[in-house]
């Protein structure tokens, strides 16, 4: 019984099961984030599972995505409003505002004309 209380460095090691852990770059997976890329794009770069990617970098990836879309609309902003964009006021305008163009249609009741084309035969 005395055996058994004492501790080899044996039981201080435990099994794992499956593939050894892989460390990948999150400063990496931030960046390409920040610009919108998909998660199979990530994964591809990264040399990883899309599901891997997933399982362990979600939250990551989605914070940085957020990010990504505030840097984008502050720049637009600036875009707009600094540097006096037209093109960018317009766009703007019509994707945050609800802007629309004004397109008149014109409904026509009146009938249009019949032409007949014959032949006239001589004789």
């Amino acid at each position: 019984m005395e055996r058994d209380k004492i501790k080899t460095d044996d039981t201080n090691k435990t099994k794992s099961v499956g593939r050894p852990k892989i460390e990948l770059d999150e400063e990496k997976i931030a960046e390409l984030s920040k610009l919108q890329c998909t998660q199979e794009e990530i994964s591809a770069v990264m040399g990883v599972s899309r599901k891997t990617l997933q399982r362990n970098y979600a939250h990551l990836i989605e914070e940085n995505r957020e990010k990504g879309k505030a840097s984008l609309r502050r720049s637009m902003w600036k875009k707009a409003l600094k540097d006096e964009n037209v093109n960018m006021q317009i766009w703007l305008s019509k994707n945050v505002l609800n802007m629309r163009d004004k397109i008149e249609t014109q409904n026509i009741v009146e009938p249009l004309p019949l032409i007949i084309e014959a032949d006239v035969k001589d004789g």
